[in-house]
């Protein structure tokens, strides 16, 4: 049988050994390694739960929302943005299909985060373009 009877039982059995252990340690460090990256517990927290939400109100269009979790501006900067919003709405035929969160990063009381969003333009064709939203204090003040 493959000539394994011709070594020593402790050849055979330290062999054995290595090749177990060796497959087992790989699943366990691949395991663990994967648990502990989706946990953030060594920093690197994930997407931030105010950028989530200012995104999916970007993408939907919703300007009561993008209003109360942006930045605070006065009256006039707020009716305008709106105005904007509701534009758009009727000019553009686009239609969002995805919003994927590349990463970002935070110090302090700062951090960015980073998107990829997927639109199909009204004559069909399809387009990614980014978005950086830079947050403080939970509060996105940035959008480019």
């Amino acid at each position: 049988m493959l000539g394994l009877n011709l070594l020593p039982s402790l050849v055979r059995t330290a062999l054995a050994m290595l090749l177990v252990g060796g497959l087992l340690g790989y699943v366990g460090t691949a395991t663990i390694t994967t648990l502990v990256a989706d946990s953030g517990l060594l920093g690197g927290g994930g997407e931030s739960n105010d950028a989530h939400k200012y995104m999916m109100a970007f993408v939907q269009r919703e300007s009561e929302s993008l209003s109360r979790l942006g930045p605070q501006r006065d009256v006039v900067s707020r009716a305008l943005q709106q105005q904007n919003v509701t534009q758009q709405q009727q000019a553009a035929q686009v239609k969002p299909l995805s919003v994927t969160y590349l990463g970002g990063g935070s110090s302090g009381r700062i951090s960015v985060a980073i998107y990829a969003v997927e639109v199909q333009a009204s004559g069909g064709q399809y387009q990614f373009f980014p978005v950086a939203l830079t947050l403080v204090g939970g509060r996105v003040v940035r959008v480019e």
